[in-house]
């Protein structure tokens, strides 16, 4: 008989939907030892008509407008943090602290030094924790890892990743907002290179090791964009 693993959902945007939708499948595909129990949900007080909609579609079992109060519960295992990426430091330190498992959202946190002291946090706590560096499991990806580990391929000298996606590629598509956050240096903090480029960077890490050195070129094709909150024109600043 499975165990019941309690769910603390931060978050309910999009990865909070994948992530849910994940708990809700997984004991249908894998035998595993604990069953994930959608527990509750947090969004902020100015979202809650959004946050009831989440936990009406998903079964979450309460909602929760301060997320301190959810990591504080007894009857919580673990914390999945999906809220923006200015959040996560704290987030997580607080899970640490009150023994929680935890999974976080890539990119782990806003700076290196924050990086630093979140993963301080979770050993000196010694719970299990884990970033949400998905494209280990594509099955092509995770194939090529056992077949490179197993030498079957010898030494790979060379290898090339791109990372195709198109969502903010018009000049139209404001910045800022809850909407929109990832285009807003203080909510986001690296942009694409946290947002996106983070996958590939963890991939190549993953099947060929440990990064010794970088060379890098960045651009930003599109310079201003209106914000979504002010409706100004504003320089884009990642």
């Amino acid at each position: 008989m499975t165990k019941p693993l309690n769910i603390a959902m931060l978050g309910c945007g999009f990865m909070g939907r994948a992530h849910s939708n994940a708990y809700s499948q997984v004991n249908h595909f894998f035998a595993r030892e604990h069953k994930p129990v959608l527990k509750a949900c947090y969004g902020r007080e100015e979202d809650l008509d959004k946050l009831k909609d989440f936990q009406a579609k998903w079964g979450y079992e309460s909602i929760e407008t301060d997320w301190r109060k959810l990591i504080d519960r007894d009857d919580i295992d673990l914390i999945d943090v999906c809220v923006p990426n200015f959040m996560h430091k704290d987030c997580v330190l607080a899970a640490a602290e009150a023994g929680k498992m935890i999974i976080c959202e890539k990119p782990l946190a806003m700076s290196t030094a924050e990086g630093e002291e979140m993963v301080a946090a979770v050993e000196k706590a010694g719970v299990a924790n884990m970033v949400s560096f998905n494209y280990r499991r594509v099955p092509a990806i995770a194939l090529f890892k056992q077949i490179i580990d197993e030498g079957r391929v010898g030494r790979p000298f060379h290898y090339r990743a791109t990372y195709n996606q198109d969502y903010t590629i018009g000049a139209d598509v404001p910045q800022g907002g809850m909407a929109l956050w990832r285009l807003d240096s203080k909510v986001a903090g690296s942009g694409v290179t946290g947002d996106l480029l983070a996958h590939s960077i963890d991939s190549a890490e993953w099947l060929n090791g440990p990064i010794q050195r970088i060379v890098a070129h960045t651009e930003t094709f599109i310079k201003e964009r209106k914000h979504a909150d002010t409706g100004k024109v504003e320089k884009v600043d990642i």
